[in-house]
Order: C-alpha cells, then sequence, then structure tokens
C-alpha cells in the first residue's frame, strides 16, 4: 500500500500543474482584458486633444499681429485708390427665427477700419450678438431675399456693432453664409 501511494502522489502533483497552469493563463487573460477594456478609453481622452468650448470672444483669443522689418502693410501691393482691408473677425453661426414664420441660419464677418481689433469689441461681444439678434428677428424673409434687403441688413448689422463700441470702427460686414428656410 505505501508504494501504491507513492506512485499516485506523482500523479497528483502533474494533474494539479495544467490546473495551476490554466489558472494562470486565465488571470492573465483577464488583466489583459481589463488592461484593454480600461486602458484604451482612459488612454484617448487623456492623450487626445482638446477642443475647447468658447463661451465669451477675450482679447487673449486675437491671433499676434507680428510684421516682419521693412513691412509696409502691403501698401505696394495695392494700385491707386485700393486700400488694404482691415482686421476680420468672424461671428459664430446665428439661427434665428425671422417675423413671419420662417427662419435665417447666417454667419458674418466684421471688418474693422485698422489692422488691429479695437479691445473694446471683446468686451461687448455678448450685446453686439444680442443686438444683431434682435435685429434679425425683426427682418422678414421676403426683405432679406433680395439684394437690397441684404445690404440694408449690412448696414444694420455695421450700425449696431459701431453703436454697441460708441464709435465708427467698422467698415464692413460680409456675410459668408445666408440661408433662409
Amino acid at each position: 500500500m505505501a508504494e501504491e501511494d507513492k506512485k499516485e502522489a506523482p500523479e497528483s502533483e502533474t494533474s494539479a500543474a495544467p490546473y495551476r497552469n490554466k489558472r494562470v493563463l486565465i488571470a492573465a487573460g483577464g488583466i489583459v482584458a481589463l488592461l484593454i477594456t480600461v486602458g484604451i478609453p482612459a488612454g484617448y481622452f487623456l492623450l487626445k486633444d482638446e477642443q475647447k468650448e468658447v463661451a465669451e470672444v477675450t482679447p487673449e483669443m486675437a491671433p499676434e499681429q507680428q510684421k516682419p522689418e521693412g513691412h509696409n502693410d502691403g501698401e505696394d501691393l495695392f494700385e491707386e485708390g485700393e486700400e488694404p482691408l482691415g482686421a476680420i473677425i468672424p461671428f459664430e453661426t446665428f439661427l434665428v427665427n425671422l417675423s413671419g414664420g420662417k427662419y435665417i441660419r447666417l454667419q458674418a464677418q466684421v471688418e474693422f477700419e485698422t489692422l488691429d481689433v479695437p479691445r473694446r469689441f471683446y468686451t461687448r461681444a455678448v450685446p453686439i450678438r444680442d443686438g444683431i439678434i434682435s435685429l434679425l428677428t425683426q427682418m422678414t424673409a421676403e426683405n432679406l431675399e433680395t439684394s437690397k434687403g441684404k445690404d440694408k441688413l449690412r448696414a444694420e448689422i455695421r450700425s449696431t456693432i459701431n453703436t454697441a463700441l460708441r464709435k465708427e470702427e467698422v467698415r464692413r460686414v460680409y456675410f459668408t453664409q445666408f440661408v433662409i428656410q
């Protein structure tokens, strides 16, 4: 019987070894699966470039305006009587209900008289946007569909901004998107 016990002992050790190997493989597979399911999303959110939402326009957001040595603002690039463009600032898209039940989707950009954006523009950006929205809600689709209506809207937006800035600083208003439905 002692011989039988000795013979059985090595068999039980050999049968336990594959069981331990399976447990180690299962544990390792679980750890790898956990790292993949947690690591990939965590890495994505930590390493991706964050796009900051802009709630308000601030002076720090203005692009640096550096002029190289000997720069003459491009005066020699213009023909006689032609004037250089001023600084151009885009507004966020306006989506507004018009008077009469239709709505307008409008993207506008403002050109200033100088190459520098006035600092007071940034501090008054919210009242300016509010004034433009109020202006648009008073308009009808029929008035805005003609070129005269668009020109009138440009002039009124320019006037609204200049009134808010308390100075004639806006030269022109450009529409980069104009959809009425």
